[in-house]
């Protein structure tokens, strides 16, 4: 098979916009540090954020992540397997779903907070 699968590449984009998500709210945090406005509570989101990228989405995905290497090692020599394995990842992909939309969603909402109180230290 020559492209990626869509639901192994939308497994792939799920980690990447996870992780440039909390990079940027790492970046963001960084600048209420050099403005001094940074606390402990920036910086739990910051930890919460990472956790979200890092951890939260790792164990969230396991299962997944286990298919689509099964499916890589079937896609050669298996087809008939990997094609089963694929619909397996998208079934896996389907039921965790929600779960993944309220991390993003959270990490979306630590995003909009630390821009936030960005914004209050330049003006203030």
């Amino acid at each position: 098979m020559k492209d990626r699968p869509e639901a192994l590449a939308r497994l792939d984009l799920l980690f990447s916009t996870s992780r440039i998500a909390h990079e940027a709210t790492f970046d963001i945090h960084g600048e209420l540090v050099a403005l001094g406005a940074d606390d402990d509570q920036t910086r739990e989101l910051v930890r919460e954020s990472a956790l979200i990228a890092l951890d939260d989405l790792a164990v969230l995905t396991a299962q997944a992540r286990r298919l689509a290497a099964r499916w890589s090692e079937q896609s050669l020599l298996a087809r008939e397997e990997a094609n089963r394995t694929l619909q397996a990842v998208h079934a896996e992909l389907v039921r965790i779903e929600p779960e993944i939309r309220r991390l993003r969603a959270r990490q979306q909402e630590i995003a909009r907070d630390l821009r936030s109180r960005l914004t209050q230290a330049r003006e203030g």
